[in-house]
């Protein structure tokens, strides 16, 4: 009897303590997740500072500022864009020579060593992904900008390469594996789970003409690129796709075919407008992957308290339209 008693208490413990354990950790589903099948918030021109106020139209636009990197990272931040302009070799970052050129960092390695600094601290953070723009506009203003040609972008390739150790950077090569092309890759097999791509950064090439033509010229499928490029399903490097109007009725689609997109939640600092509020919930429910803003935590609108941010402030959630269906819309904390 006293067998019978104490294998019934042991019973009962065991059951205790594998419930515990069943509460405490993440649905198994959670961990079955592609990285496309989570969803961030990024924010737009995300080195900007905001130099004394202009009274124009135009300036008005310009009237914003976001903190470094790292705390956007804090903040809950996963996604960043990068105007880069080139002088003298190097890769500097603002927005409008000599107009706008307030930036939390001038060098693009130093806001590259923020990330990493960040990023070796927080291993097991979600993929954190950065646009980068060429940009020579405003070049009668400044000469000494020189032109983005084949020779800068490999540069780009090399100062991206030694910025991160290996193995940090999710580049076009690990997505498409033993798939023909990319888009093969990324509509067949998919992307890689979001465990397997946790600590790690990858960047997206906006151009979508003579840069990316260049970028592309002999990598066929981006072979042993660093980059991934703003492309479209047509093409054989299709991944990433920038589609800026969340309202697009291509994007669930896109989405669910197994395209990475980023879209716009808001544009210009236009805020006060009653449409604003539902551009940034079409965002939200579009199925896109990095939802861009100018108004992330902890930078709301002062006038009107609008702000883009996931319940709890979570940097991330299960993507509302690729998402398996149990889990839809659920936050995912690192």
């Amino acid at each position: 009897m006293q067998t019978i008693a104490r294998l019934a208490f042991l019973l009962t413990l065991l059951a205790c303590f594998c419930a515990r354990f069943a509460t405490a950790a993440d649905p198994p589903a959670v961990h079955d997740l592609r990285m496309n099948q989570v969803q961030v918030i990024g924010t737009h021109n995300s080195y900007h500072v905001r130099e004394e106020p202009l009274t124009s139209p135009r300036g008005r636009t310009l009237n914003y500022t976001h903190p470094p990197l790292d705390v956007q990272l804090d903040r809950g931040v996963r996604s960043f864009e990068l105007d880069l302009y080139v002088r003298k070799g190097n890769f500097e970052v603002f927005h409008i020579p000599i107009i706008d050129e307030g930036t939390t960092f001038r060098q693009l390695t130093d806001g590259l060593a923020t990330v990493r600094k960040w990023s070796e601290a927080h291993p097991d953070h979600v993929p954190i992904s950065f646009l980068f723009e060429l940009k020579r506009n405003g070049a009668q203003l400044d000469s000494s900008l020189e032109d983005v040609n084949a020779a800068v972008l490999d540069k780009l390739d090399e100062v991206l390469r030694s910025s991160f150790a290996e193995g940090q950077i999710l580049t076009p090569d690990d997505v498409r594996g033993e798939a023909s092309t990319l888009r093969d890759a990324v509509t067949g097999r998919g992307w890689p789970t979001l465990d397997e791509a946790r600590g790690k950064v990858f960047f997206i090439l906006h151009d979508q003409g003579a840069q990316r033509a260049a970028y592309t010229k002999g990598h066929p499928s981006l072979e042993a690129r660093v980059m991934f490029v703003r492309s479209d399903e047509s093409r054989d490097d299709a991944a990433t796709l920038v589609m800026d109007g969340p309202n697009d009725p291509d994007i669930p689609r896109l989405a669910k075919a197994g395209y990475y997109i980023r879209t716009r939640a808001d544009s210009s600092l236009e805020v006060e407008s009653p449409r604003q509020p539902a551009r940034r919930d079409a965002a939200f429910a579009s199925g896109a992957h990095i939802i861009s803003t100018d108004f992330p935590t902890g930078e709301k609108d002062a006038d009107t308290g609008y702000l883009v941010e996931f319940p709890g402030q979570a940097p991330a959630r299960v993507n509302p339209v690729n998402g398996p269906e149990a889990l839809r819309g659920q936050t995912l904390q690192e």
